[in-house]
C-alpha cells in the first residue's frame, strides 16, 4: 500500500503548464493539493513540466499524462524505456508543433522502484541521512556539473540553468534520433523513507538541503510548513508528489 500527497500551483505565470500523474489520476490545476492511498502491488507517479516559452506547453504535459494512463507498462526498466519511446512516437504523430515537456517519475512494486526522467524535472529520496538526488537532469548546467566545470551548488545559481537538452516533444525529436535516452535507474524504498518528485518550480527556488530541512522527519506532517516557504519564493508553475509505503 502506498500513500501520496501531491500539490501544484500556477505560480506567477499566466497559465498552468505542469501536469501531475498519480497512478491513473491526471491533474492540471492552478492551485491544488490532494491525498491518495493506493492499495495494490504497483503504482506509477510522475510530474511533467510543459515548456512555457513554446506553443501549447500545457497540452504537451497533459498529453504525456494521458498516454501514461493508456499504456500497459509492466514493472521493468525495459518497459519504462519502451513506454517513453512510445509516448515520444505518439507525440510526433499528435500534430503538436514546436513544443515539449519534461517528465520525472517513480514506478513502485512493493518497496522496489524504477526512477526515470527526461528533462529537468526531478526525483529525490528523503532519508534519515539526508536528501538523495536520484534522477539526472538533461540540461546544459547538468552537463557542466558532470564535466567538473561547475559544482552542483554553482548550478543552482547559474543563469542558464533552465536550458533543456532533452525531453518529450517534437522539439526533442533530433535528440531521440541521435541516440539520447531517458535516464532510468532502480532503487529500493526503505521504511521511513519518502520519494519526492518535483518540477523545477520547486528545486529552482529551494536548494536540496532546504527541501530536506522543511520536510524531514515526516513530509506528510510538515507539508504546510513546506508549502508556506514555497509560496514565499514561487515564480514559475510548481508541482510535487510525496510518496511512501504504508
Amino acid at each position: 500500500m502506498y500513500k501520496a500527497i501531491y500539490c501544484m500551483d500556477i505560480g506567477l505565470r499566466r497559465s498552468q503548464q505542469d501536469c501531475i500523474y498519480v497512478d491513473g489520476d491526471i491533474y492540471m490545476e492552478n492551485h491544488f493539493c490532494g491525498e491518495k492511498y493506493i492499495d495494490k502491488d504497483t503504482a506509477l507517479f510522475a510530474v511533467c513540466d510543459g515548456m512555457g516559452g513554446l506553443y501549447e506547453g500545457e497540452k504537451a504535459s497533459y498529453f504525456v499524462g494521458v498516454n501514461l494512463k493508456e499504456l500497459d507498462i509492466p514493472f521493468s526498466k525495459e518497459s519504462i524505456e519502451k513506454a517513453l519511446y512510445e509516448i515520444q512516437k505518439r507525440f510526433i504523430k499528435s500534430g503538436f508543433y514546436n513544443t515539449g515537456t519534461t517528465i520525472a517519475g517513480v514506478y513502485l512494486k512493493g518497496n522496489k522502484s524504477i526512477i526515470f526522467n527526461a528533462g529537468d524535472s526531478r526525483v529525490y529520496k528523503i532519508t534519515k541521512d539526508g536528501i538523495i538526488y536520484l534522477s539526472h537532469d538533461h540540461s546544459y548546467v547538468q552537463r557542466l556539473v558532470d564535466s567538473g566545470e561547475i559544482t552542483q551548488e554553482q548550478a543552482f545559481y547559474h543563469p542558464a540553468k533552465n536550458i533543456l537538452e532533452f525531453g518529450i516533444g517534437d522539439v526533442f525529436q533530433p535528440d531521440w534520433e541521435n541516440g539520447m535516452e531517458p535516464y532510468i535507474v532502480e532503487d529500493v524504498l526503505q521504511e521511513g523513507e519518502y520519494y519526492f518528485l518535483c518540477t523545477d518550480g520547486v528545486n529552482g527556488v529551494l536548494k536540496d538541503e532546504e527541501i530536506f530541512y522543511l520536510l524531514w522527519p515526516n513530509p506528510f506532517e510538515n507539508i504546510e510548513r513546506f508549502l508556506k516557504e514555497l509560496e514565499n519564493r514561487k515564480s514559475d508553475n510548481y508541482s510535487f508528489i510525496i510518496v511512501s509505503t504504508v
